[in-house]
């Protein structure tokens, strides 16, 4: 089925733990925290796919305009959500598409195994994407993310604010639910990603909120940040 596409601005900033906290005590008298959330958080965790010429990586580091990535993403390591995700950006703005997979599939996907996505049910949508992509130049399982995200959302605006803590690459394997992960931090500690994601307007209550910080706004990527700690992994230890 095909997914309705809504297009979405993105910002980004690097903030330190002293703005985290002072930025979440002003959301929360502004925005409601996500409800799918237990204790106000959760955890995240990505299989990111890159094809033969490592054309998401080099997007991204080359600034590029128009850039997708693909990736398998679950919440605190469950297997009862599986999500394909095709995340597109296109200058400032940028929009996701999403499919529920199963773990036999995704176990497929693992493999090299793309085919199921070639059904009609996936046309049009990030499956569908996912399968013409791959058949043209070969997409393959390249690096997983991991991090404890904090969300709080606001109906206007379609608004959404994440802090995204404890960033992380998996640095010995590429399956999602493998219980010998072992995960490497690739931020300092005192570190966090605040993301501000919105339709087509950013309320002014709620601008006015994040305004006065110091950090300026910054193109950090938890893919190209992973990809370069299991690169570095790579050379230390091959």
């Amino acid at each position: 089925m095909s997914d309705k596409i809504q297009y979405r601005h993105e910002l980004k900033y690097r903030i330190n733990g002293g703005t985290y906290h002072i930025l979440r005590q002003r959301l929360n008298a502004v925005m409601m925290p996500d409800t799918h959330t237990e204790g106000g958080m959760y955890r995240v965790t990505s299989l990111y796919f890159d094809d033969i010429y490592r054309s998401a990586y080099n997007d991204k580091v080359n600034g590029a305009l128009h850039r997708k990535k693909y990736r398998v993403r679950v919440y605190g390591l469950g297997r009862d959500v599986i999500n394909l995700e095709e995340k597109v950006k296109d200058r400032d703005v940028g929009y996701k598409k999403s499919d529920r997979i199963t773990e036999e599939e995704y176990r497929k996907l693992l493999t090299g195994d793309c085919a199921f996505l070639a059904d009609e049910k996936y046309a049009d949508s990030a499956g569908g994407d996912f399968f013409a992509s791959s058949s043209a130049v070969r997409l393959s399982p390249s690096v997983i993310v991991d991090y404890i995200r904090e969300p709080y959302v606001c109906s206007a605006g379609n608004v959404r604010v994440t802090f995204d803590m404890k960033i992380a690459a998996c640095t010995n394997g590429l399956d999602l639910f493998s219980p010998d992960n072992i995960y490497e931090t690739v931020m300092p500690e005192n570190e966090i990603v605040l993301e501000i994601k919105y339709d087509n307007y950013l309320p002014g209550h709620i601008r006015q909120v994040l305004t006065g910080f110091t950090s300026s706004e910054e193109a950090v990527s938890k893919f190209v940040l992973c990809s370069d700690r299991l690169g570095d992994h790579r050379r230390l230890y091959c």
